[in-house]
């Protein structure tokens, strides 16, 4: 049985697009760790953005799975 392929890491358009994005959305917007899971961001008042994040993410993933 084959080994599945290591996950890769998003490429520097692919970061920086999603920032530009999410830029739109929550100015001040920081990229927090970038990694094979995709890039995580740290926004300026987590308390009162964390259901943004996750509809962010979500949108991400989304344009990931249409590539």
């Amino acid at each position: 049985m084959a080994r599945p392929s290591a996950p890769s890491m998003p490429t520097e358009r692919q970061i920086q697009d999603a920032h530009k994005a999410v830029s739109q959305v929550y100015p001040g917007v920081r990229i927090a760790r970038v990694g094979p899971e995709g890039v995580t961001f740290e926004y300026p008042d987590t308390a009162a953005t964390m259901l943004g994040a996750n509809r962010i993410d979500q949108m991400i993933e989304a344009r990931r799975a249409k590539a």
